[in-house]
């Protein structure tokens, strides 16, 4: 027990020693910005993505580690993402890089993924928090698939893209708030698909499995 005289300054050590291991306490609850990615795709694969078919997990999995990319680059001090800004960079960065059937099998989670990315995002340990903003409806983001699947048509083709051109072949990939997928399939198959560069095994093993789907089979 503390004497009458050094009470007060026993108080006030407790006290500084007390919010000294709070302090730690709240710097180890968070993580660096470098830590990120793997933070979300680890929230990711936890809540949604073990629950998917290994194709599908994969899908959505890679295009969220494009879209942290692009949401990250403007730097930690940037702690607004905007949903539909960067998802349209993501989607164009991506580009023929992939076959029809990547935005296929990424447009039937779409929704859910955001959902996932509007809970989770907010709460993503850092010491000045994101917020996330400008989430998309179900039929903007297939507005996004369809523009983006005309523009890597008309990229493949090696046709000079001009606005009109871009505009009718969205329209029609894109009707009634829908992709069109039949006509996707019909424009893109005579095209054929040829994987670039040298991936490594996982990604020539996935690329592989999106070829192989088809639009009559359930992959959403």
């Amino acid at each position: 027990m503390s004497r009458p005289g050094n009470y007060g300054k026993s108080s006030r050590l407790k006290q500084l020693r007390q919010l000294k291991r709070r302090k730690q306490r709240q710097a180890g609850n968070t993580i660096n910005w470098d830590q990120v990615e793997d933070f979300l795709l680890g929230r990711y694969h936890l809540v949604q993505g073990s629950k998917l078919p290994p194709l599908v997990d994969a899908t959505v999995q890679r295009f969220f580690s494009e879209w942290l990319t692009t949401a990250m680059a403007p730097g930690e001090q940037q702690v607004q993402w905007d949903v539909a800004a960067t998802t349209a960079v993501t989607l164009k960065r991506i580009g023929n890089q992939v076959p029809w059937q990547f935005y296929y099998v990424l447009l039937g989670q779409i929704m859910r993924w955001q959902k996932l990315l509007l809970r989770e995002g907010p709460v993503v340990p850092l010491a000045t928090r994101r917020q996330i903003v400008k989430p998309l409806t179900a039929t903007a983001y297939a507005g996004l698939v369809a523009d983006q699947l005309a523009v890597n048509l008309l990229t493949v083709m090696a046709t000079p893209i001009t606005p009109s051109q871009r505009e009718r072949l969205t329209q029609s990939f894109f009707q009634d708030g829908q992709v069109q997928w039949s006509a996707v399939d019909a424009l893109f198959e005579p095209m054929g698909f040829q994987i670039q560069g040298t991936p490594d095994d996982a990604t020539r093993e996935w690329l592989n499995g999106l070829l192989a789907l088809t639009v009559s089979a359930d992959h959403h």
